[in-house]
């Protein structure tokens, strides 16, 4: 991880810090108020913003859309800086100020299943052994054919690069590679939940980089 990384790192944080949106806005114009504060910090976005609410929420990739954000719908939001040649990828979900029991019980388990994968990360662990760590936690719910794609992916000078945490991939992490942890439930006619967060591998464990509230 160089210096450029961190700097996209930092931007992308300080951006989903100080984002606010509101029901009656539409995703676009969610979407267009992250990309205009990324070239306020010099950055350009890392790649297609997505910001998915309610139903739409279960689309893994819900590119912002001219839908207008509805009170009681969940918001997913998954953006990246690209600074000097170098990438950052962070998802946060937000729930509504009063949540549904479903939508606080789904937003758990996700949660649950990320730090179980982000405990499981360290140098010399294969990646499928991440990707079990979450994934088992959330088929234990029972919510395992909602989980629809690997549990993350290296970040670098692409936004998806080796290695891959995926349920078959013996590779092994290496101290100093930068993985996001992804874990996600999307169940169409109701809506998502993904929670996605940047570390950095270590001989011990691994290092949080997009430190936002969850």
């Amino acid at each position: 991880m160089n210096g450029a990384q961190r700097q996209a790192v930092r931007i992308a944080v300080t951006v989903l810090k100080h984002l606010a949106f509101r029901p009656g806005e539409t995703e676009k114009q969610v979407a267009r108020r992250i990309e205009a504060e990324l070239k306020k910090y010099g950055a350009k976005p890392a790649f297609r913003t997505i910001v998915a609410s309610g139903q739409r929420s279960a689309l893994p990739h819900g590119y912002a859309a001219n839908k207008k954000i509805r009170p009681g719908e969940q918001v997913m939001i998954d953006f990246g800086a690209l600074y000097r040649g170098r990438r950052s990828d962070v998802t946060r979900t937000y729930l509504p100020s009063k949540p549904t029991k479903k939508q606080k019980a789904i937003y758990r388990i996700v949660k649950e299943a990320q730090a179980r994968g982000i405990e499981a990360v360290r140098a010399g662990v294969e990646a499928r052994m991440v990707d079990r760590a979450a994934r088992n936690h959330i088929i234990k719910k029972g919510y395992g054919l909602f989980f629809v794609h690997t549990t993350g992916h290296g970040v670098g000078r692409r936004i998806h690069e080796a290695p891959k945490l995926s349920r078959r991939n013996r590779h092994k992490l290496k101290a100093g590679q930068v993985v996001t942890v992804e874990p996600g439930i999307y169940i169409k006619g109701w809506g998502g939940v993904r929670i996605e967060d940047m570390v950095l591998v270590t001989g011990t464990g691994c290092r949080l980089l997009t430190t936002v509230p969850k």
